[in-house]
């Protein structure tokens, strides 16, 4: 049963090429009989050297050898090369089928799971998919086929021989099957473990900064040598020692068995019961067996191995992805109000990180989130885009339900610009575009000067194209902040979220920030999340978050006058900037 999943696993990949897949199994079935027939012609030639035949009808015979060989080594190279071409392009759309998948994965998936955890099991599950393509498939029809000949033709000769090696190949084949389950134990083992130190290579070379700064680089050098010790390299080998184990004792079995069968061979011709040339061409036959056997044996539990890595891959599929619902409504006149009705919410099932959420802000209008770290600013925004479901209540847009809107149009009417700006590897001019693929040349140029980027980016040899690095590490804190700006911008959303973009910034970059962003926010409805109370007093409304409730809401003349929450924060924030001027 378990062999047919695998088989229907293998099929999903090969389907999409079923007459090229045709065409190189045909010719595979070709090489296996022409290889087939190489012992035959061998025996028949020594018979006919010794029985003195007709020097015509031995030239015939090694022409039709010499035919015969020409067409296997053909036929051999075309099932090599294609079948390479075409694991290739089968592993490229594997890669391309689990990107897609993961990319329309909750956001709450991409949080938990470490990218280069993803990276590695996608990386090498492609790599087993490519290796069964193309050094398995197209390689077993023609092996097994040629033990069959094999065993047909030594049958022919003499139904003892053929017998033992029949026998052979069974037993051979049942240590296979019975070390199986233990080669894909160890095996998964390992790929989790290799999984797992990928995540951690790739963490420390995002985070290669803090890391120098902390002078932190023997302290992460032992972290990755103690995984290395401590759990892959003891793992491997388990594997290792699982995999020789195995091949050891089906060796044993060859090496007894094929002795057995051909001390046989020579007292059944010292008897006279077969040919000198019988022999040569059962010793060929022999020889044509025992090496595709021991292939289709490893080949077997290569595929074991191969089929591990692309089930921990395909893990991926059975993740539901989120609902982008094609026939979800589409706002035609969209205004940009915004209304929170009851909201509650929690990552687990516990406890509420959101409750009972209620306000609504008119089009156009400033609100500033306020509260501190882990109160559930943020988690209300994440809400508006639907990068989570309120577990109770509504969030509305224009009088609209959120969850009835296509997701699509909904994640193009927001942008987001984030307190932790992560850019592309790539131009700026690229990264700006991300907001708006489709713009113009001019959109893109005026959207740079509004962010107040465009002088800074002028005065770079590559302009627009110059290149950022990994997560924009060219770059300074404002010049990234202020590329973010300009991808909002060219994206000319109706509704903003920005996230503490003004933070950690000095003087002048704060004021061209500033700027950038009241050329961003006019006529836009705005959510300002921010600790530092200074960005937040021009806004309309400013709601005061605490414990994932709102406590206070109003501008702020109305909450100082108040004196609760808000003005006790706005108090402590600016005595401390006192404290801090004085020293």
């Amino acid at each position: 049963m378990e062999f047919l999943k695998d088989l229907e696993i293998i099929w999903d990949y090969l389907k999409n090429y079923k007459k090229r897949v045709f065409f190189l199994a045909l010719l595979a079935v070709f090489f296996a009989v022409f290889e087939g027939l190489v012992p035959y012609i061998y025996g028949k030639m020594v018979d006919m050297v010794l029985l003195d035949s007709p020097f015509f009808l031995i030239l015939f015979l090694v022409g039709i050898w010499a035919l015969t060989s020409i067409l296997s080594e053909l036929s051999k190279r075309i099932v090599s090369l294609r079948g390479s071409y075409l694991s290739v392009e089968a592993m490229g759309d594997f890669v391309f089928k689990i990107f897609s998948s993961l990319i329309y994965l909750p956001l709450s998936f991409h949080k938990e799971k470490n990218t280069g955890d993803i990276v590695s099991r996608i990386t090498r599950a492609g790599d087993a998919l490519q290796f069964i393509m193309g050094d398995t498939i197209f390689w077993i029809i023609p092996r097994f086929l040629t033990v069959i000949i094999g065993l047909a033709i030594l049958f022919f000769i003499n139904w003892q021989l053929s017998l033992g090696a029949l026998l052979i190949f069974i037993l051979s084949g049942t240590i296979s099957i019975l070390r199986t389950p233990l080669l894909i134990e160890n095996q998964k083992s390992f790929n989790k473990k290799i999984d797992v130190a990928a995540g951690i290579l790739n963490d420390s070379f995002i985070n290669i900064q803090t890391i120098k700064s902390s002078g932190a680089e023997y302290f992460q050098k032992e972290k990755i040598k103690k995984i290395y010790e401590e759990e892959i390299n003891p793992s491997y080998k388990k594997v290792v020692l699982s995999w020789e184990n195995t091949e050891f004792l089906q060796e044993l079995f060859f090496s007894l068995g094929f002795m057995g069968i051909f001390a046989y061979a020579v007292f059944l011709t010292g008897k006279g019961d077969i040919s000198q040339g019988t022999l040569v061409m059962f010793l060929g036959y022999l020889n044509l067996i025992r090496m595709p056997l021991k292939f289709l044996l490893w080949q077997w539990l290569s595929l074991q191995k191969s089929l591990a890595r692309i089930k921990r891959a395909r893990e991926f599929f059975k993740i539901t992805p989120e609902k982008y619902n094609k026939k979800g409504k589409l706002i035609k006149e969209l205004k940009g109000k915004v209304e929170y009705k009851n909201v509650f919410f929690s990552y687990s099932e516990r406890k509420n990180v959101l409750k009972n959420i209620s306000f609504s802000t008119l089009p156009g209008q400033k609100v500033a989130l306020v509260g501190g770290s882990g109160e559930g600013k943020t988690t209300m925004v994440d809400l508006l885009s639907l990068y989570f479901v309120p577990k109770k209540g509504k969030i509305l847009i224009d009088g609209i339900d959120t969850k009835h809107l296509n997701l699509n149009f909904l994640r193009k009417i927001i942008a987001y610009v984030p307190q932790d700006i992560v850019l592309f590897n790539d131009s700026i001019k690229n990264n700006i575009l991300y907001g708006n693929p489709e713009a113009t040349k001019e959109e893109l140029l005026r959207a740079a000067r509004a962010a107040n980027i465009s002088h800074f980016i002028e005065t770079l040899p590559r302009k627009y194209n110059t290149i950022v690095g990994e997560r924009g590490i060219k770059l300074s804190t404002g010049q990234k902040q202020r590329l973010a700006i300009a991808r909002a911008i060219i994206r000319n959303p109706k509704i903003l979220i920005l996230d503490e973009a003004t933070s950690s910034l000095d003087v002048k970059s704060e004021k061209l920030i500033q700027e950038a962003l009241e050329n961003l926010i006019k006529n836009k409805t705005t959510f300002i999340i921010a600790h530092r109370l200074s960005t937040v007093r021009k806004a309309d409304k400013i709601l005061v978050i605490e414990k994932g409730e709102i406590v206070e809401e109003g501008t702020h003349d109305e909450l100082i006058k108040r004196k609760g929450m808000y003005y006790n924060l706005y108090q402590l924030q600016f005595t401390k900037k006192r404290t801090k001027l004085r020293l």
